[in-house]
């Protein structure tokens, strides 16, 4: 602006209409620079909206924050197009976003807002994580996701997809001593744990291993649920 001036003027409605004060509408970040360029005055343009008009303004002013996170995106999006029917394409026209970004991008405010809160707290930021937890919501894994997230277990886009496409392992390959090995250095085998469409699945070339973690499965399933 020092160089180049105001080259939009700030947008302003009246307060009340009994006085002459008056409300930024879009433009606070010129007025806080004019302001640090100790200017006393700036061109502005008065809007004689409703208040309805004057939220959708400040809106879009707000979106147009470089430093935006997603949930307040997601939020200021979702109001949009609830409040104000804007479809995908309009949006995406509005802000120079893709019809396909706009669309994942509401797609995250299909989460509840125990979900949303506690991907904030649990410090998911980046969009594509967002939209990657949106499937685990709809899967029904929400939780194991978020937990999986906060243990560190799950950190990439990639890794949730993983999660979400129930192929990759869920855990890393464990390695376990040999139960029938005779020796006091215990030969180790390696087992992993997948888990595919409600199935889980153990698996390893040690047959005798299998055999262990097979009794200790119905050990611990009778103890919970009794003999079936």
């Amino acid at each position: 602006m020092e160089k180049d001036g105001l080259l939009q003027p700030i947008i302003v409605t009246k307060q009340n209409p009994e006085d002459e004060n008056y409300r930024i509408v879009a433009g606070e970040r010129r007025y806080h620079a004019a302001k640090q360029l100790d200017w006393t005055e700036v061109e502005c343009k008065i809007l004689d909206r409703d208040e309805k008009e004057t939220f959708r303004l400040a809106i879009i002013e707000n979106l147009q924050r470089e430093n935006l996170s997603p949930y307040e995106e997601i939020e200021a999006m979702s109001h949009l197009k609830t409040s104000f029917k804007y479809t995908d394409q309009e949006l995406g026209t509005l802000f120079g976003k893709s019809r396909s970004y706009m669309t994942e991008l509401l797609g995250i405010s299909s989460l509840s807002k125990e979900e949303l809160r506690s991907c904030k707290e649990a410090g998911i930021e980046g969009k594509n994580l967002l939209i990657q937890a949106v499937a685990a919501s709809r899967k029904g894994t929400f939780s194991e996701f978020l937990n999986l997230f906060q243990t560190g277990a799950l950190k990439t886009v990639k890794d949730a997809k993983s999660f979400n496409r129930e192929e990759e392992n869920l855990f890393t390959p464990k390695i376990a001593a040999n139960p029938n090995s005779k020796t006091s250095n215990s030969k180790l085998t390696e087992y992993k744990i997948t888990k595919k469409q409600g199935l889980i699945q153990i698996t390893s070339h040690d047959e005798a291993l299998l055999g262990e973690i097979l009794k200790l499965i119905k050990k611990e399933i009778r103890k919970k649920f009794g003999d079936t």
